[in-house]
């Protein structure tokens, strides 16, 4: 090949390099909390669960490509909101969310918060102010409802995964653990030395989770809007309930409900 023949080569090659670069960057960035299954998680190297079907089922029949990619909740948030994403799910919505986040008009899923001792232990608690003074493990990053929130008396224990918050109740490290009724029955079947170990007591908050959108993302007003038609297109077909339906036996949603946790 000539001299001027190759250069030329060369450089077409890397416009179609370029442009191939481009396009893989345009596709848009959504985080996906990594550790919290039932509702999304890295299982066998693939990210699954509840919230993930749902999200990419509303972003496919809204005909909009993205890219999901697993993060811990914390970093995804933050990242979400530096706009690095352009969106994070999934998100129990509080005043600050609502500030720092665009929220789209439907949540993806709910479920019950629910107050965790171990067995035998507690099962006079029934509101919010018997939790002052007493250490409380908690998941980093993660929303509980505002009046436990903000409830400034309670002795918060950050832990980074829900198993270990578990683990820590189980060897007497904390008082309690706050966590989601589906995720514990999902650790409870994986982790047999934590089947029959702890009780739940009472319901601190019921959340709608969503997935959050970046304020400071270029592409995630066009994707909260095509989320949205999204999620009304699922609703509409059948397709989210039959979602739910298929996650149901694992997430646990039948199980009764629990004495909500009282006080101001």
């Amino acid at each position: 090949m000539k001299p001027r023949s190759k250069h030329l080569a060369c450089a077409l090659l890397a416009l179609l390099l370029g442009a191939l670069g481009t396009a893989q960057a345009d596709v848009p960035r959504i985080g996906v909390e990594d550790d919290w299954y039932p509702y999304s998680a890295v299982r066998q190297g693939e990210i699954r669960g509840l919230s993930v079907d749902i999200v990419r089922a509303a972003f496919a029949a809204a005909g909009v490509e993205v890219e999901l990619l697993a993060y811990p909740y914390a970093r995804c948030m933050q990242m979400t909101r530096k706009g690095e994403l352009a969106g994070c799910f999934n998100t129990a919505p509080n005043p600050q969310i609502a500030r720092d986040y665009l929220l789209p008009e439907q949540p993806l899923f709910q479920d019950d918060i629910l107050l965790w001792a171990r067995q035998g232990e507690y099962s006079e608690i029934q509101h919010l102010q018997q939790l002052d003074g007493r250490r409380v493990a908690v998941t980093i990053g993660y929303e509980y409802g505002s009046r436990f929130d903000s409830r400034e008396a309670i002795l918060r224990v950050p832990v980074r995964q829900d198993l270990n918050g578990f683990r820590m109740l189980q060897r007497g490290r904390v008082a309690f653990f706050v966590a989601y009724r589906g995720t514990a029955a999902v650790l409870f079947s994986e982790h047999p030395e934590l089947a029959g170990q702890f009780h739940a007591l009472a319901t601190v908050h019921r959340p709608s989770l969503y997935l959050s959108f970046s304020r400071q993302h270029a592409q995630a007003p066009a994707l909260l809007a095509a989320f949205d038609r999204g999620m009304r297109a699922l609703h509409s077909s059948g397709r989210y309930q039959a979602i739910l339906r298929d996650w149901a036996p694992t997430a646990a949603h039948a199980q009764p409900a629990l004495l909500k946790l009282g006080g101001p």
